[in-house]
């Protein structure tokens, strides 16, 4: 019997973090009761890395199907992603990083979720909240605030459960319908990008061929890092720490073309020239290090034609529409 719901992890040089998210999420799938839940994690770590994954998860979960790992031979975020659920047995996939703490009941809550709307067809994906590790959980946030900025700056946490614009991880949905109807990260996936611009990506998507996101109030999914640190030359100074520096989120190398160039490419696929020209500025102002807006223009709208096309031909409303009609609101 297949399980009910798949945690899907993609990791990429995660090592002790990655365990302590393995067992957090074995420990918040038992509330659904043995065999209906399973984790499958799809690794584009360094070799050398990935040989001692054994070593790093617990092997009795492995020996007894809870855990599975796949192995993709490329860094990339967006097709680790569908590899793990691709490879994914459950109706209901969620998703986490591989740096993260999962919040009391969070799964339960999730999943329980779904099974009560279950009838209903316009669902998209549901979110937890999110916070950080070092950060008190009234800094959860359950969406982004696309009032003055469509790549959305963080909104807020709800107690009740409503529609909302779009946000990252932790996520659940339908399986089927991430990969088929919603036609999973697209052009992200198709061309191998490096990391940005994902969430936005999928995240908006729903809302332009008819279906809705939800926040769930539950405990937040818990990023481990980046954690602030001291500057011990400049005293009562905190900065944020460096990947580089402490170690995770290794995406460094991963994916092809400049970092964030996804941000254009979903810009281009989801509004066309137009959307990325309103945003234009705001990736500069954000990514500005990672990728030159002029010289990636052209690149961009070639790697999301494809995708473009198929949106356009299966939306029910256009971006504008969507920013005048606001439907998170109603």
């Amino acid at each position: 019997m297949n399980p009910k719901v798949s945690i899907v992890i993609s990791n990429r040089n995660d090592t002790s973090m990655l365990a302590v998210t393995v067992r957090s999420c074995i420990e918040e799938l038992k509330p659904l009761g043995p065999g209906t839940g399973e984790i499958v994690i799809c690794d584009n770590s360094n070799l050398n890395i990935y040989e001692h994954l054994s070593s790093i998860i617990p092997s009795g979960y492995i020996k007894n199907g809870v855990v599975k790992v796949v192995r993709q031979h490329f860094p990339c975020l967006f097709t680790a992603r569908e590899t793990a659920i691709s490879h994914a047995k459950g109706k209901y996939i969620i998703c986490v990083d591989s740096h993260m703490i999962i919040g009391r009941d969070m799964i339960l809550d999730l999943v329980n979720f779904m099974e009560r709307k279950e009838e209903d067809e316009t669902i998209g994906f549901a979110h937890a909240p999110i916070n950080w590790a070092h950060q008190h959980e009234k800094f959860s946030k359950h969406d982004r605030d696309m009032s003055k900025t469509e790549l959305g700056d963080w909104g807020a946490a709800y107690n009740t459960e409503k529609t909302i614009t779009w946000k990252g991880m932790p996520w659940i949905c339908r399986r089927d319908w991430f990969l088929n109807d919603l036609n999973a990260y697209g052009a992200l996936s198709q061309h191998h990008l490096s990391w940005g611009g994902g969430d936005m990506h999928i995240g908006i998507k729903p809302w332009l061929l008819g279906y809705k996101n939800w926040a769930v109030p539950t405990s937040p999914g818990i990023h481990i890092g980046p954690f602030p640190k001291i500057d011990q030359t400049k005293p009562n100074t905190v900065k944020l720490a460096t990947p580089t520096r402490d170690r995770y989120r290794l995406w460094s190398t991963s994916g092809n073309g400049p970092h964030a160039i996804g941000f254009l490419v979903s810009c281009y696929v989801l509004g066309g020239e137009s959307m990325m020209h309103r945003n234009k500025q705001t990736i500069s102002e954000k990514f500005g290090k990672f990728i030159n807006i002029k010289d990636s223009w052209e690149q961009a709208i070639s790697y999301g034609k494809d995708e473009k096309s198929w949106l356009d031909k299966y939306k029910v409303m256009t971006f504008e529409e969507l920013l005048i009609s606001k439907p998170w609101n109603s």
